[in-house]
C-alpha cells in the first residue's frame, strides 16, 4: 500500500519487524510490517507494539493515546485487475509493486483508511503525575512534622532519633497519602483539568471552524500522517523505524496571499535503530501544513496516476516523477511546508 511503502523499505532495509496490536470492539487484532499478518482494522486503538530483529523482540511501547484512531481496510487483494497498459492479467496482490510485466505503477490503497485521527475530547491525563506529586507532598508533610516532633520531644538529637524521624515519615505519608489522597489529587487536578478543559474546547472549535472551510479530520488526518512518513522515512532521518503521535496539543490556521494553512504542535514518539538497538524518544513538534489545489485523486484500491510534466506512470510514494522528475504535488489536499524542532 502507498500508506506504508516507505515505512516497509526502511524497515526491510535494516531487517526491522514491528507487531502492533489493535483493540477493536471486543477483538484484539494484529498488523505485521512484514505482512505475516495483516488483519482488517475496521475501527481501533493501538494496545502495543513490539520490535523484532533478528527474530528476537528488542523493544516494546505501549504507551498510546486511546482517543486516537486507526483503521485499515482492504478487502480486494484477490480481485482480479487488467493492466490498461500492456493487458496482462493478475490479482490486485500480484500488482502491489506496479504491473510486473510494464512496470506500471498501480498505487493500491486501503478502501478504508484512518492513520490516527483524534475525535474524543475528555480529561484523560498523560500517566499519573498527579499520583507521584501527591506523594512527594504527603512525605514533605510528613517529615516536617516527624522532625518537630522528635526535636521537642527528645532531649538530643541523634542518628537513632533521625531513625525515628525516617520512620514517622514513612507511617505519616502512608497514612495521609491514603486519608487525603482524593483532597490532594482534587487540589493538584484541578488546575490541570481546567487547562485540559481549555486545550480540548479550543480544538473543538478549531474543527467547528474548519467545517465552514470544507475541511474534514480524516482528510487532514491521513495527509498529515502521509507527509510525516515521507519526512521520517526520507534521507534526512536515516536511523528511524518508526514513529507514533501521542497527542495533539494545538491547531491553529492561518492564511496569507499564497494560501490556506494549518499549524499543528503534538507530542511524537520516535523510535530509532542504531549500533542493533532500538530506542525511542518522545518530543513536542511542531508541523505546519498548506492546503493545496488537488488535480487528480488518490482514491481507495487502483490509482495509476500520469505525470502532469511527460505523462509517465509514477509512483506517488517518491514525490516526484523518475522519468522527468516533475513534482507530484497535486494529489492530496495537504502538504507540508515547515517543521520546527
Amino acid at each position: 500500500m502507498i500508506t506504508e511503502k516507505k515505512h516497509e523499505e526502511r524497515l526491510n532495509k535494516l531487517g526491522i519487524n514491528i507487531k502492533t496490536k489493535y483493540k477493536s470492539f471486543d477483538k484484539v487484532l494484529e498488523r505485521n510490517s512484514d505482512g505475516s499478518k495483516n488483519d482488517n482494522i475496521p475501527e481501533g486503538i493501538r494496545l502495543s507494539k513490539d520490535y523484532y530483529y533478528r527474530g528476537q523482540v528488542v523493544h516494546k511501547e505501549s504507551l498510546f493515546d486511546s482517543r486516537i484512531i486507526y483503521k485499515f481496510e482492504f478487502n480486494h487483494g484477490d480481485k482480479e485487475q487488467k493492466c490498461p497498459n500492456c493487458g496482462s492479467v493478475g490479482t490486485l496482490e500480484e500488482f502491489n509493486n506496479g504491473c510486473p510485466y510494464c512496470g506500471t505503477h498501480y498505487n493500491l490503497d486501503y478502501d478504508n483508511k484512518d492513520l490516527g485521527g483524534k475525535y474524543y475530547y475528555d480529561r484523560t491525563l498523560k500517566g499519573h503525575g498527579y499520583v507521584v506529586k501527591t506523594l512527594i507532598i504527603d512525605l514533605i508533610v510528613s517529615f516536617i512534622l516527624s522532625l518537630v516532633f522528635i526535636i521537642q520531644t527528645s532531649r538530643t538529637f541523634t542518628i537513632f532519633d533521625m531513625s525515628k524521624v525516617l520512620l514517622g515519615t514513612v507511617l505519616i505519608g502512608a497514612i495521609l497519602f491514603f486519608v487525603f489522597y482524593y483532597l490532594d489529587a482534587a487540589i493538584i487536578l484541578s488546575f490541570v483539568r481546567a487547562k485540559k478543559d481549555r486545550l480540548n474546547k479550543a480544538q473543538i472549535d478549531f474543527w467547528e471552524r474548519m467545517t465552514k472551510h470544507n475541511i474534514t479530520k480524516t482528510s487532514f488526518y491521513n495527509n498529515m500522517n502521509f507527509e510525516l512518513r515521507n519526512v521520517y522515512y526520507g534521507d534526512k532521518y536515516p536511523n528511524v523505524v518508526d514513529y507514533d503521535i501521542l497527542d495533539y496539543n494545538s491547531f491553529k490556521e492561518s492564511e496569507d496571499k499564497d494560501g490556506f494553512y494549518i499549524t499543528v504542535n503534538m507530542d511524537i514518539r520516535l523510535v530509532e535503530f542504531k549500533n542493533g538497538k532500538v530506542k525511542s524518544d518522545t518530543d513536542s513538534k511542531t508541523y505546519k501544513f498548506k492546503r493545496a489545489k488537488i488535480d487528480g485523486k488518490l482514491d481507495k484500491g487502483v490509482n495509476i496516476i500520469q505525470c502532469h510534466g511527460c505523462g509517465a506512470s509514477i509512483d506517488v510514494t517518491k514525490g516526484e516523477c523518475e522519468y522527468c522528475g516533475s513534482k507530484n504535488n497535486y494529489l492530496q489536499e495537504w502538504y507540508l511546508v515547515d517543521v520546527d524542532d
